[in-house]
């Protein structure tokens, strides 16, 4: 009966498209040093196109610190063109650097800075990092049910920034070698944690969940989204909203992991079943 069961839950799962919700960190632009507005403004221009050919609607997080005079026009362009926009905090701590006080004190000074155009009431930590004690963790979610935000979790995990900060270098020295080399491992890179995570998904709960996947409106994007987005509609992934995704139940609990580390949905939700 059990084995029956188990092939019928794989039948089931491989009839389902695999879904993913598209999310990008740090806008207007992050992880740029050395880059002038408008160079910032165009690359974003690059990814909002490249959404657009792809017909996903995606939703960015702000970072009010990224913000300056000329590059708010990013943040124009996101809401032109019918993306969410949430809070991403203003300095991007690492949580396990400050208080919770001062991290909620951040919060609300992007909502301040930038409320303008937040038009959602999704937020997502810096680093995903929600606390390393239970008191820090527990006085943000506090924090955040009273203003009623929703946090934003992440079930496609990456080192994406790791690849963006060697691409970048390499984009200031115009080692365009390098950058193709660069670009082509990222490239494989989030390929392979991207069907990780859906094994281990399909592992916690014998199905496909609906996935969202952290990235970054970064220079490596601004190049490479459009290779990275066609090798999911090219497998066969369905492109949805964050809304949709967190209808999935895989995110109807925060869990009770308090960690130095900030874990995917997945992730954690795997670590606390081993407990």
């Amino acid at each position: 009966m059990k084995n029956l069961l188990l092939i019928a839950s794989l039948l089931t799962h491989s009839c389902l498209a695999q879904q993913v919700a598209v999310t990008l960190d740090d806008l207007p632009f992050g992880y740029s040093a050395g880059m002038s507005d408008s160079m910032k403004i165009a690359s974003a221009k690059k990814i909002l196109t490249i959404l657009e050919e792809f017909d996903i609607k995606a939703t960015g997080f702000v970072t009010s610190s990224n913000m300056s005079e000329e590059n708010q026009v990013i943040l124009d362009m996101w809401l032109k063109e019918a993306h969410d926009l949430g809070n991403h905090t203003h300095r991007h701590y690492n949580f396990n650097e400050v208080t919770a006080a001062k991290y909620i004190a951040d919060i609300d000074s992007c909502k301040l800075l930038a409320g303008e155009w937040i038009n959602t009431d999704y937020f997502r930590y810096s680093m995903l990092r929600r606390g390393n004690t239970k008191a820090k963790r527990d006085s943000v979610y506090a924090f955040l049910e009273t203003e009623d935000y929703i946090i934003a979790p992440v079930s496609i995990d990456n080192n994406e920034w790791i690849y963006n900060r060697d691409y970048s270098r390499a984009l200031r020295n115009n080692d365009e070698e390098k950058m193709i080399k660069i670009g082509n491992e990222y490239i494989e890179h989030m390929k392979e944690v991207s069907l990780k995570y859906e094994k281990m998904g399909v592992e916690l709960t014998g199905r496909s969940v609906r996935h969202i996947l952290l990235l970054h409106a970064n220079p490596i994007n601004a190049k490479y989204l459009h290779t990275l987005l066609g090798w999911y509609k090219s497998e066969g992934w369905e492109f949805i909203t964050l809304q949709e995704a967190m209808e999935d139940s895989i995110y109807a609990t925060n869990g009770d992991l308090v960690s130095d580390y900030g874990w995917s949905q997945i992730d954690k939700l795997q670590k606390i079943g081993k407990k």
